[in-house]
């Protein structure tokens, strides 16, 4: 039995590090790609302000997801639900101009799942979900886009664009820390120790002599 337990927990160890590992890339991937397009466009210290608008925020989020784990389970869970309603309703009503502005939801979207990932690591069922639930708005911003305009992007070219270029990957590491969270169904996210040391707490079975 102990053996089997120890076995869960390292399985769910692996699937939450490689979740962490794809966060880190997308994050210098998309951050390099994000900030090198508002460079050439608008460019100068407008693109400077752009950047800064979402790059600290995200960043600070994801210092405090990776260092208070416990307080910023319930703050991320928050930015989550309010960015995951903006993502909605600007693919409803058209509240940002994609084509004067860019693709803002994307962007946002972004910036609140690279905090998540971080997040997964001590808290894989939590962040796993909310990262599923970004991934599923930017779908769904990407469809209401398409059947409200005559004009909106085809299913496919969408998730070649930035909606896809976000919700793709968000998907498969929310997907990831779900299973790390299944496979060590013992592990107590809602403990204070769980956060800081990243393991189980110990069972009843091994409290016995």
């Amino acid at each position: 039995m102990d053996q089997e337990v120890s076995g869960m927990t390292s399985a769910s160890k692996v699937l939450r590090y490689l979740a962490f590992g794809l966060t880190v890339f997308l994050a210098v991937l998309g951050s390099a790609f994000i900030i090198g397009e508002t460079l050439m466009d608008p460019g100068g210290f407008p693109a400077v302000l752009l950047s800064a608008s979402w790059f600290v925020p995200m960043a600070a989020l994801a210092v405090y997801a990776l260092r208070r784990p416990e307080t910023a389970t319930t703050v991320l869970t928050v930015v989550t639900a309010l960015v995951a309603s903006f993502v909605v309703l600007d693919g409803v009503f058209g509240i940002v101009p994609r084509d004067e502005i860019g693709p803002v939801a994307s962007i946002v979207g972004f910036a609140v799942a690279v905090p998540l990932g971080l997040l997964g690591l001590h808290r894989p069922l939590r962040a796993g979900w909310l990262l599923l639930l970004v991934g599923a708005t930017n779908l769904a911003g990407v469809l209401a886009r398409m059947l409200g305009a005559g004009d909106g992007p085809q299913l496919g070219a969408a998730l070649g664009g930035s909606s896809g270029a976000v919700a793709v990957p968000v998907v498969i590491i929310g997907g990831l820390f779900l299973v790390a969270a299944s496979v060590d169904p013992g592990r107590n996210e809602g403990s204070p120790a769980a956060g800081r040391t990243g393991s189980a707490l110990p069972t009843e079975s091994s409290r016995r002599p």
